[in-house]
């Protein structure tokens, strides 16, 4: 797993700013500026396939948890 370093996070190009509750939600576009629409298509099936496999790896993990529990 990646070490991340400590401190702020450098901000992007700030395209939403607002709070919900206590939470500050800011969205940048950094992904998408001055990138082509092939590059940009491949973030987004990079972004899917990491998503798909977290998943994956959580339904797998609750399995065997249920298993463990006897359920």
């Amino acid at each position: 797993m990646a070490k991340l370093a400590p401190g702020p996070v450098p901000l992007g190009n700030v395209v939403k700013d607002y709070y919900i509750g206590k939470t500050h939600v800011i969205i940048c576009d950094d992904a998408y500026r001055n990138r082509t629409i092939e590059e940009q298509r491949k973030s987004l099936d990079n972004l899917s396939r990491i998503a798909s496999e977290a998943l994956r790896n959580q339904m797998i993990a609750e399995a065997l948890r249920k298993e463990q529990n006897g359920m």
